[in-house]
């Protein structure tokens, strides 16, 4: 006897597993009497199905959750992992940073120190040429006394062309009578340099005159003479040179050199400070800014006419926690000269400017000339410089960002797997939780739109309630703050959106608006970004139609005859308890597997679903029996039949009101016979 009918290995969508026990027994015709003119019903199994759900979704790659909740529910999820991927690149980006300065810095004056000298006291006796103790009706006279000779200035200066400042002389007359004074200024070779007016000092008091000496050339030695006028006296008067005497005294006031020859070798200290502005785009005024790796740039020009040292620093401006700290030689060649610097772990603490508001840090200069005799100083002479500085790999920055806005879009290919699903199912109850995750210390703002788009041309938009996503800041360098908001049928037309089955791609199309409220204190590191993952969640709670599941049956027989001719009649029956609450037809056709040849087909056979209850949970397992009669011709065919092809239908039993909710422990159990009538006198 040739091979008979084995039964349907059931697999359903959702995660059916299949675990297939098939037990059959040998029964042997030949074995039976002959011309017994009986005609026997043989009842013999052929399988037993144990039918179980859980590979399904699996075999899709999607997370199930098989204990959710206490009737098992299969919950279905899938992620969109990193989606619409924002850098620090498209919010600032300080390696575009540089900020320049150019400047030229003038040597001023060389201030002088205010000096006092004495001079020589001058007695009635040397002024009249009257001897001491003489007692005499003082006649009128005039007289030029030198008053002695002072260095002008205490710097070791040979000469001196004076940019400002004054010369006073105060005179006090102790004589006995008045007197009208001039005071004369010679150089070392008896030249008149200056003088002051002449001024009158009555008996007993003292006078003062000013004498302006800009714009003269002064050498250090200087004598100092004093023209000397009176008209006596108009009584007898006792000359005593010990009590009857004039003092004058000289004081250099706030003068300053615009010219100089030294007479001895003297170092003169020049500083000044520059600012460094960063002003970009007014996107930003910062606070703080830490480098890994940064470049300075410095050019000089030098028109002093002497070598230059020049140290630079910055308190603003920090190495690896020390403040900065260069040195350079220019020399006097009249050529720029340029010098370039790495400034790695860079630390620079920014001054808002309190008028522009743009942000600035400060770099000291230090000139030091070295000079030495003989050699002439000019003030007004220049050092042009310039300061590039430049960002080549920061760390981390801290200011007050200011509000900006961009666009971003994404599309999502749709999965293979996730196609097959929707063609599959038409969801009732799912979830979408979107969770942004921030690396940027600065609040955003986070809108959009998205579309549904079909290989067809047909479009669907996603609509919800609120499309004005706040997303929180992260509070510290290298976290990442997370935001989570979700939209399911009670805020959106989510089951509408997937329902529409969006067979081509999802369009995403968002605006993120970058600190929204103007918060300050934000921040951004090297490594900050901004992302969205999203994650889809809906339990096995579908309305089914028309879900085809093919398979392969291999034939075993349970009976081992080689004459079909003793067989009458073969009926198959399928007895079966399912749990599922789905309605499934069967198909089945009769092959040969090797040649794919098709012999015969079966009538279509139904599994009724379970009962349900309003929540859609199965309350009663359907149970019953399909039976099919083989005709002659299909009992002939079994000689060449090893295999039978499934097809199954599922669909809900009310597809337009119920929602068949899914448990993991449903199982559907099929046991099949066959059922053969034998005529033993063949």
């Amino acid at each position: 006897m040739r091979e008979l009918l084995k039964p349907l290995v059931f697999f359903l969508l959702f995660c059916l597993g299949i675990q297939l026990s098939c037990d059959t027994e040998l029964f042997e015709l030949d074995k039976l009497s002959n011309d017994t003119g009986l005609t026997p019903s043989v009842k013999l199994p052929v399988a037993k199905a144990d039918i179980q759900l859980n590979s399904f979704l699996d075999r899709l790659d999607f997370n199930v959750d098989y204990e959710r909740d206490d009737y098992a529910t299969i919950y279905v999820s899938d992620s969109i992992q990193r989606l619409l991927e924002t850098s620090i690149e498209d919010i600032y980006d300080p390696t575009e940073l540089t900020a320049e300065v150019e400047s030229t810095y003038t040597l001023s004056p060389v201030v002088l120190e205010n000096t006092t000298n004495y001079f020589n006291r001058i007695s009635i006796s040397e002024a009249t040429q009257i001897p001491d103790g003489t007692t005499i009706v003082i006649p009128s006279f005039q007289s030029t006394i030198t008053l002695g000779t002072i260095d002008f200035y205490n710097e070791p200066y040979q000469s001196a062309r004076f940019f400002d400042g004054s010369v006073e002389f105060t005179v006090t007359n102790e004589f006995p009578i008045d007197a009208d004074v001039r005071i004369l200024i010679y150089d070392e070779n008896n030249q008149l340099i200056t003088s002051s007016e002449t001024f009158s000092v009555a008996k007993n008091t003292s006078e003062m005159s000013f004498i302006q000496i800009d714009g003269l050339i002064i050498s250090k030695k200087l004598e100092a003479r004093m023209d000397f006028q009176s008209l006596g006296s108009a009584q007898t008067i006792i000359l005593d040179s010990q009590n009857q005497f004039i003092d004058t005294q000289f004081n250099l006031l706030d003068a300053s050199v615009d010219q100089l020859v030294l007479n001895q070798s003297k170092s003169f200290d020049y500083t000044f400070s520059t600012y460094v502005e960063i002003d970009e785009s007014d996107d930003v005024i910062f606070d703080q800014m830490y480098l890994e790796e940064s470049i300075i740039k410095l050019e000089f020009f030098n028109q002093i006419d002497h070598p230059v040292e020049i140290n630079i620093s910055s308190d603003d401006l920090t190495i690896n926690g020390q403040p900065l700290q260069l040195q350079y030689t220019v020399i006097e060649n009249n050529q720029t000269q340029v010098f370039s610097e790495d400034l790695n772990n860079a630390l620079i603490e920014f001054t808002p400017d309190q008028t522009t508001g743009i942000s600035k840090f400060s770099i000291d200069f230090h000139l030091t000339l070295d000079l030495k005799p003989g050699d002439i100083l000019e003030a007004n002479r220049d050092l042009s410089y310039k300061a590039l500085f430049e960002v080549v790999d920061f760390e981390y920055v801290y200011g007050n960002f200011t509000t900006k806005q961009f666009i971003v879009s994404d599309s999502i290919r749709i999965n293979q797997k996730l196609s097959e699903l929707y063609n599959k199912v038409n969801i009732v109850d799912p979830k979408l939780t979107f969770t942004a995750h921030n690396g940027f210390g600065i609040p955003l703002s986070f809108s959009y739109d998205s579309f549904g788009n079909r290989t067809d041309g047909s479009q669907f938009e996603f609509v919800f309630d609120n499309n004005d996503q706040a997303i929180d800041a992260a509070t510290h360098l290298y976290e990442v703050a997370p935001s989570e908001w979700f939209y399911d049928k009670s805020n959106s037309n989510l089951d509408e959106f997937i329902s529409f089955v969006p067979d081509n791609n999802l369009q995403l199309d968002a605006t993120i608006d970058v600190n929204p409220n103007a918060v300050n204190d934000n921040f951004l590191h090297d490594e900050s970004e901004f992302w969205i993952d999203i994650y889809v969640e809906t339990p096995l709670h579908f309305n089914i139609n028309n879900v085809e599941i093919l398979d392969t049956l291999i034939i075993d027989s349970p009976i081992d005859t080689s004459d079909l001719d003793q067989i009458l009649e073969a009926t198959l029956h399928f007895d079966y308890r399912s749990e599922l609450p789905l309605e499934v037809q069967l198909s089945t056709q009769m092959i040969d597997t090797l040649s794919k040849t098709k012999y015969f087909e079966l009538e279509p056979l139904l599994l009724k679903p379970a009962s349900i209850s309003a929540l859609g949970e199965v309350i009663e397992p359907s149970t019953g029996r399909m039976s099919i009669s083989l005709t002659d011709d299909e009992i002939d065919s079994l000689a060449d039949v090893n295999g039978i092809p499934l097809e199954l239908t599922i669909s809900t039993s009310d597809a337009e009101t119920k929602d068949a909710k899914i448990s993991a422990n449903s199982t559907i159990e099929l046991q099949v016979h066959v059922e053969v009538n034998i005529d033993l006198d063949e």
